[in-house]
Protein backbone atom coordinates (compact mmCIF):
# COMPACT_ATOMS: atom_id res chain seq x y z
CA UNK A 1 0.00 0.00 0.00
CA UNK A 2 1.28 3.79 -0.49
CA UNK A 3 0.76 6.20 1.54
CA UNK A 4 -0.73 9.45 -0.46
CA UNK A 5 -0.30 12.82 0.55
CA UNK A 6 -3.69 14.74 -0.18
CA UNK A 7 -5.50 17.82 0.92
CA UNK A 8 -8.37 17.31 3.74
CA UNK A 9 -11.02 15.58 2.18
CA UNK A 10 -9.97 14.00 -0.79
CA UNK A 11 -10.60 10.32 -1.03
CA UNK A 12 -8.26 7.82 -0.03
CA UNK A 13 -6.19 6.60 -2.78
CA UNK A 14 -5.13 2.96 -3.27
CA UNK A 15 -1.93 2.21 -4.13
CA UNK A 16 1.33 -0.56 -3.50
CA UNK A 17 3.57 0.58 -1.16
CA UNK A 18 4.55 3.00 1.40
CA UNK A 19 7.47 4.35 2.58
CA UNK A 20 8.78 6.95 4.68
CA UNK A 21 11.18 7.58 7.72
CA UNK A 22 10.96 7.59 11.66
CA UNK A 23 12.52 8.64 14.97
CA UNK A 24 11.80 8.82 18.43
CA UNK A 25 12.74 11.72 19.73
CA UNK A 26 10.82 14.85 20.07
CA UNK A 27 12.33 18.27 19.43
CA UNK A 28 12.61 20.35 22.55
CA UNK A 29 11.95 23.48 20.46
CA UNK A 30 8.01 21.64 20.47
CA UNK A 31 7.65 22.81 23.75
CA UNK A 32 7.53 26.74 22.48
CA UNK A 33 5.24 26.16 19.25
CA UNK A 34 2.80 28.29 21.14
CA UNK A 35 0.19 30.48 19.37
CA UNK A 36 1.81 30.88 15.82
CA UNK A 37 -0.40 32.29 13.27
CA UNK A 38 -1.05 31.28 9.96
CA UNK A 39 -3.02 31.71 6.84
CA UNK A 40 -2.67 28.08 5.78
CA UNK A 41 -2.21 25.91 8.98
CA UNK A 42 -3.65 25.05 11.95
CA UNK A 43 -2.20 27.51 14.94
CA UNK A 44 -3.73 26.74 18.11
CA UNK A 45 -5.18 30.56 18.05
CA UNK A 46 -5.80 30.90 14.81
CA UNK A 47 -9.88 31.42 13.28
CA UNK A 48 -8.79 27.44 12.25
CA UNK A 49 -8.76 26.65 15.65
CA UNK A 50 -11.75 28.46 16.10
CA UNK A 51 -13.75 26.13 13.67
CA UNK A 52 -11.95 23.01 14.97
CA UNK A 53 -13.21 23.67 18.25
CA UNK A 54 -16.83 23.52 17.40
CA UNK A 55 -16.41 20.54 15.58
CA UNK A 56 -14.51 18.26 17.83
CA UNK A 57 -15.58 19.42 21.13
CA UNK A 58 -18.62 16.52 20.88
CA UNK A 59 -15.47 13.89 20.51
CA UNK A 60 -13.93 15.32 23.36
CA UNK A 61 -16.80 14.71 26.00
CA UNK A 62 -16.95 10.91 25.04
CA UNK A 63 -14.12 10.41 26.76
CA UNK A 64 -15.25 12.64 29.78
CA UNK A 65 -12.98 15.53 28.77
CA UNK A 66 -15.17 19.58 28.43
CA UNK A 67 -13.43 21.52 25.54
CA UNK A 68 -15.91 24.56 25.70
CA UNK A 69 -13.64 26.98 24.74
CA UNK A 70 -10.75 28.31 22.37
CA UNK A 71 -8.85 28.71 26.13
CA UNK A 72 -9.89 25.78 27.07
CA UNK A 73 -8.62 23.81 23.82
CA UNK A 74 -5.74 25.78 23.75
CA UNK A 75 -4.87 24.56 27.54
CA UNK A 76 -5.46 20.59 26.65
CA UNK A 77 -3.33 20.68 23.82
CA UNK A 78 -0.12 22.35 25.52
CA UNK A 79 -0.76 20.15 28.70
CA UNK A 80 -0.88 16.84 26.28
CA UNK A 81 2.16 18.22 24.54
CA UNK A 82 3.79 19.15 27.95
CA UNK A 83 2.78 15.46 29.30
CA UNK A 84 2.80 12.93 26.32
CA UNK A 85 4.99 10.76 25.21
CA UNK A 86 7.05 12.03 21.76
CA UNK A 87 7.33 10.74 19.22
CA UNK A 88 8.32 12.13 15.68
CA UNK A 89 8.04 11.43 11.84
CA UNK A 90 10.24 12.96 8.94
CA UNK A 91 7.64 13.83 6.23
CA UNK A 92 8.46 15.27 2.44
CA UNK A 93 10.91 18.18 4.08
CA UNK A 94 9.39 18.85 6.89
CA UNK A 95 8.93 16.89 10.42
CA UNK A 96 5.89 15.56 12.81
CA UNK A 97 5.79 16.03 16.11
CA UNK A 98 3.34 13.50 18.13
CA UNK A 99 2.51 13.64 21.52
CA UNK A 100 0.61 10.64 22.79
CA UNK A 101 -0.55 12.23 26.79
CA UNK A 102 -2.31 8.45 28.39
CA UNK A 103 -4.97 9.45 31.00
CA UNK A 104 -4.73 5.66 31.83
CA UNK A 105 -8.37 2.95 31.29
CA UNK A 106 -6.92 3.69 27.67
CA UNK A 107 -7.87 7.06 27.25
CA UNK A 108 -5.60 9.50 25.53
CA UNK A 109 -5.16 12.77 24.02
CA UNK A 110 -2.86 13.13 20.99
CA UNK A 111 -1.18 16.31 20.05
CA UNK A 112 0.72 17.06 16.62
CA UNK A 113 2.73 19.75 15.74
CA UNK A 114 3.74 19.96 11.88
CA UNK A 115 7.59 21.48 11.50
CA UNK A 116 8.29 23.21 8.11
CA UNK A 117 11.75 22.79 6.61
CA UNK A 118 12.42 26.19 7.42
CA UNK A 119 11.84 25.34 11.17
CA UNK A 120 8.66 27.26 11.89
CA UNK A 121 6.76 25.18 14.28
CA UNK A 122 2.60 24.91 14.08
CA UNK A 123 0.25 23.22 16.27
CA UNK A 124 -1.49 21.14 13.22
CA UNK A 125 -3.81 18.81 15.35
CA UNK A 126 -5.31 18.41 18.98
CA UNK A 127 -7.89 15.05 19.31
CA UNK A 128 -9.15 12.36 21.81
CA UNK A 129 -8.33 8.78 21.21
CA UNK A 130 -9.08 5.19 23.04
CA UNK A 131 -7.10 1.90 22.74
CA UNK A 132 -9.39 -0.70 21.39
CA UNK A 133 -8.92 -3.75 23.56
CA UNK A 134 -9.65 -6.50 20.45
CA UNK A 135 -7.67 -6.54 17.25
CA UNK A 136 -8.60 -6.43 13.83
CA UNK A 137 -7.00 -7.56 10.55
CA UNK A 138 -7.86 -5.35 7.33
CA UNK A 139 -6.90 -5.75 4.10
CA UNK A 140 -6.80 -4.31 1.59
CA UNK A 141 -5.85 -1.20 3.06
CA UNK A 142 -4.73 2.12 1.92
CA UNK A 143 -2.95 5.11 4.10
CA UNK A 144 -4.12 9.09 3.29
CA UNK A 145 -2.01 11.55 4.64
CA UNK A 146 -2.97 15.27 5.51
CA UNK A 147 0.83 16.21 6.62
CA UNK A 148 0.00 20.20 7.33
CA UNK A 149 -3.28 19.36 9.58
CA UNK A 150 -1.22 16.39 11.55
CA UNK A 151 -3.80 13.65 10.78
CA UNK A 152 -3.88 10.18 8.58
CA UNK A 153 -6.98 8.12 7.30
CA UNK A 154 -7.09 4.72 6.94
CA UNK A 155 -9.72 3.05 4.58
CA UNK A 156 -9.85 -0.28 4.03
CA UNK A 157 -11.93 -4.09 4.59
CA UNK A 158 -11.69 -6.03 7.40
CA UNK A 159 -10.11 -9.48 5.86
CA UNK A 160 -12.14 -11.59 4.47
CA UNK A 161 -15.19 -9.59 4.40
CA UNK A 162 -16.60 -7.12 2.49
CA UNK A 163 -17.04 -4.87 5.37
CA UNK A 164 -15.29 -1.74 4.72
CA UNK A 165 -13.83 0.49 7.66
CA UNK A 166 -12.38 4.21 7.40
CA UNK A 167 -11.34 6.01 10.66
CA UNK A 168 -8.70 8.50 11.88
CA UNK A 169 -4.99 6.90 12.51
CA UNK A 170 -4.16 7.95 16.08
CA UNK A 171 -0.23 6.93 15.93
CA UNK A 172 1.15 7.44 12.61
CA UNK A 173 4.71 8.97 14.35
CA UNK A 174 4.12 6.21 16.72
CA UNK A 175 4.55 2.95 14.81
CA UNK A 176 7.22 3.96 12.37
CA UNK A 177 7.68 2.48 8.47
CA UNK A 178 7.92 -0.83 9.79
CA UNK A 179 3.80 -1.02 10.73
CA UNK A 180 2.94 -0.77 7.09
CA UNK A 181 5.03 -2.52 5.09
CA UNK A 182 2.49 -5.99 4.61
CA UNK A 183 -0.43 -5.92 2.95
CA UNK A 184 -2.93 -6.59 6.21
CA UNK A 185 -2.68 -4.14 8.69
CA UNK A 186 -3.65 -5.29 12.94
CA UNK A 187 -5.41 -2.66 13.81
CA UNK A 188 -7.68 -1.71 17.07
CA UNK A 189 -10.81 0.22 15.90
CA UNK A 190 -12.84 2.26 18.93
CA UNK A 191 -15.95 4.10 17.89
CA UNK A 192 -16.31 7.66 19.96
CA UNK A 193 -19.96 7.79 20.47
CA UNK A 194 -21.40 11.41 19.93
CA UNK A 195 -25.08 9.71 20.83
CA UNK A 196 -26.35 6.55 21.51
CA UNK A 197 -29.32 4.48 22.60
CA UNK A 198 -30.00 1.35 24.01
CA UNK A 199 -33.51 -0.64 22.77
CA UNK A 200 -34.33 -4.16 23.78
CA UNK A 201 -34.76 -6.85 22.02
CA UNK A 202 -33.04 -7.65 18.65
CA UNK A 203 -32.96 -4.62 15.49
CA UNK A 204 -31.66 -4.66 12.13
CA UNK A 205 -28.03 -4.57 12.33
CA UNK A 206 -26.71 -1.24 10.47
CA UNK A 207 -22.78 -0.56 9.91
CA UNK A 208 -22.34 2.99 6.75
CA UNK A 209 -20.82 5.74 6.51
CA UNK A 210 -22.94 8.61 8.38
CA UNK A 211 -23.18 10.77 5.61
CA UNK A 212 -25.20 8.57 3.92
CA UNK A 213 -27.24 7.80 6.72
CA UNK A 214 -27.73 11.50 8.29
CA UNK A 215 -26.03 13.83 5.71
CA UNK A 216 -26.98 17.05 8.01
CA UNK A 217 -25.25 15.58 11.04
CA UNK A 218 -21.40 14.32 9.37
CA UNK A 219 -18.67 16.18 10.66
CA UNK A 220 -15.88 14.11 9.49
CA UNK A 221 -15.55 11.47 6.89
CA UNK A 222 -15.07 8.75 9.53
CA UNK A 223 -18.20 9.43 11.08
CA UNK A 224 -20.16 6.42 11.08
CA UNK A 225 -23.94 4.87 11.65
CA UNK A 226 -24.29 1.99 13.53
CA UNK A 227 -26.58 -0.77 15.44
CA UNK A 228 -25.49 -3.86 16.32
CA UNK A 229 -26.06 -6.75 19.47
CA UNK A 230 -24.51 -5.57 22.87
CA UNK A 231 -21.76 -8.87 23.24
CA UNK A 232 -20.34 -6.72 26.90
CA UNK A 233 -20.31 -3.83 28.22
CA UNK A 234 -18.21 -2.44 31.50
CA UNK A 235 -18.29 1.20 33.01
CA UNK A 236 -14.81 3.04 32.83
CA UNK A 237 -13.91 6.36 35.03
CA UNK A 238 -11.69 9.38 33.42
CA UNK A 239 -8.66 8.95 36.09
CA UNK A 240 -8.51 13.22 35.16
CA UNK A 241 -11.99 13.92 35.17
CA UNK A 242 -13.87 11.53 37.04
CA UNK A 243 -16.16 11.71 33.87
CA UNK A 244 -18.55 8.24 33.85
CA UNK A 245 -18.53 6.46 30.75
CA UNK A 246 -19.00 3.09 29.17
CA UNK A 247 -17.11 0.62 26.86
CA UNK A 248 -19.46 -1.57 24.55
CA UNK A 249 -18.49 -4.65 22.45
CA UNK A 250 -20.78 -4.76 19.40
CA UNK A 251 -22.11 -7.43 16.80
CA UNK A 252 -22.52 -6.01 13.84
CA UNK A 253 -22.74 -8.89 11.64
CA UNK A 254 -19.27 -8.77 9.47
CA UNK A 255 -17.69 -6.73 12.06
CA UNK A 256 -16.85 -6.97 15.57
CA UNK A 257 -16.86 -2.99 17.03
CA UNK A 258 -15.59 -2.00 20.39
CA UNK A 259 -17.64 1.53 21.29
CA UNK A 260 -16.82 4.21 23.92
CA UNK A 261 -20.14 6.19 24.96
CA UNK A 262 -19.84 9.45 28.03
CA UNK A 263 -22.75 8.08 29.90
CA UNK A 264 -24.54 11.52 29.57
CA UNK A 265 -24.69 10.85 26.53
CA UNK A 266 -26.58 7.33 26.80
CA UNK A 267 -30.30 7.32 26.61
CA UNK A 268 -32.96 4.17 25.93
CA UNK A 269 -33.31 1.27 28.18
CA UNK A 270 -30.61 -0.21 30.74
CA UNK A 271 -27.47 -1.50 29.48
CA UNK A 272 -27.85 -5.66 29.03
CA UNK A 273 -25.72 -8.00 27.14
CA UNK A 274 -28.38 -9.16 24.20
CA UNK A 275 -30.03 -5.54 23.63
CA UNK A 276 -29.27 -2.89 20.89
CA UNK A 277 -27.24 -0.07 20.95
CA UNK A 278 -27.75 2.32 18.17
CA UNK A 279 -25.04 4.69 17.39
CA UNK A 280 -23.33 7.32 15.53
CA UNK A 281 -19.23 7.49 16.22
CA UNK A 282 -16.36 9.20 15.21
CA UNK A 283 -14.31 5.75 13.94
CA UNK A 284 -10.55 6.45 15.03
CA UNK A 285 -7.86 3.24 15.67
CA UNK A 286 -4.31 2.58 16.11
CA UNK A 287 -2.09 0.34 13.74
CA UNK A 288 0.17 -2.46 16.02
CA UNK A 289 3.00 -2.87 15.36
CA UNK A 290 5.37 -6.50 16.07
CA UNK A 291 5.71 -5.00 19.80
CA UNK A 292 2.51 -4.22 20.58
CA UNK A 293 0.74 -7.77 19.36
CA UNK A 294 3.53 -9.43 21.36
CA UNK A 295 2.50 -7.09 24.60
CA UNK A 296 -1.30 -8.83 23.96
CA UNK A 297 0.49 -12.20 24.32
CA UNK A 298 -1.93 -13.78 26.65
CA UNK A 299 -0.63 -17.46 27.39
CA UNK A 300 -1.16 -21.13 25.65
CA UNK A 301 -4.48 -21.17 23.67
CA UNK A 302 -5.79 -24.01 24.55
CA UNK A 303 -8.06 -24.73 21.98
CA UNK A 304 -4.86 -25.84 19.68
CA UNK A 305 -3.78 -29.08 20.14
CA UNK A 306 -0.91 -30.34 21.82
CA UNK A 307 0.88 -32.45 18.64
CA UNK A 308 0.73 -28.77 17.16
CA UNK A 309 3.00 -27.21 19.83
CA UNK A 310 6.03 -29.99 18.92
CA UNK A 311 5.70 -29.92 15.63
CA UNK A 312 6.63 -26.11 15.88
CA UNK A 313 9.73 -27.40 17.48
CA UNK A 314 11.15 -30.25 15.03
CA UNK A 315 14.41 -30.01 14.25
CA UNK A 316 14.71 -29.03 9.87
CA UNK A 317 18.22 -31.35 9.27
Amino acid sequence: MTLTCLRRWCDPVCNQRMDHNASSAVSERARHARRVETENRRSIDSASAARNNASMNPTFETIGLEVSSEKAFNYLAERAGDQGEPTKLNRRGAVLHGRCWKLGEGLEVWTVLYESGSGDLFYADCRPGFRARYTQTIAPWALTEYDEEGEAVIHGYREGTDCEVLFELQNLTEVGPAGFGAQELHIGLCGLAYRARVRRGKSKTRWMPLEKAAPARAAHENDWSLSGRIIAFKPLKNPLTGGELVWIHLDLERIKLEVLVNQRALRGDSLTVGATLEAEVWLQGHVLDEHALRSRYEGVDFAVSRASFWSSLRRKN
